[in-house]
């Protein structure tokens, strides 16, 4: 699908907005559809699918949270060696902390803590957690399943067309 793979992987490697990512795939009004093409409760297929090619390209490039925290924190090392990059070191070491998770932007709005939420209340909230995306797991699972599939039957058309060989018995009287 032409949509998910210019959310994944841009236009010549750089990144797009969901609008522009429908636009070039030709829908005609792409910022509604942009936007609803990665609701997982509209389309959980399309979902899916951008989620098995995101994790097919951190899966080839190798990358992890720890690996991330790891690299940040070598360029930060390099930095503080070289006087000169001390700049450079502090703003890598402020990006790996965002990475942690120490520092929180502005933009995001929070609307109340785990701490304070009682076992009921975080009971609830995982499950509408859970339901929530469960479309996404559904659709992910199946299109695994599909692909799964694909794979067997190739593999039983090659079967099927190999000749049987006969092995030699030296016990057998024949």
């Amino acid at each position: 699908m032409k949509f998910a793979q210019l959310i994944v992987y841009g236009v010549e490697g750089s990144p797009i907005t969901k609008t522009e990512a429908a636009r070039l795939a030709g829908y005609s009004d792409a910022s509604r559809e942009g936007s609803i093409m990665t609701n997982p409760k509209h389309y959980p297929l399309v979902c899916a699918h951008i989620s098995n090619l995101r994790d097919e390209v951190r899966h080839k490039y190798g990358i992890s949270f720890e690996a991330h925290l790891e690299e940040l924190g070598k360029i930060r090392d390099r930095g503080k060696k070289d006087n000169r990059n001390l700049a450079a070191a502090a703003t890598t070491e402020i990006a790996r902390g965002k990475v942690a998770g120490y520092y929180i932007d502005q933009k995001i709005i929070r609307h109340g803590k785990i701490d304070d939420l009682n076992l009921d209340q975080l009971y609830e909230r995982m499950r509408t957690i859970k339901e929530k995306n469960e479309k996404v797991l559904e659709a992910k699972d199946l299109l695994n399943a599909s692909e799964e599939s694909k794979s067997e039957s190739k593999d039983m058309t090659v079967k099927l067309s190999l000749p049987s060989r006969k092995k030699s018995d030296p016990d057998s009287t024949s």
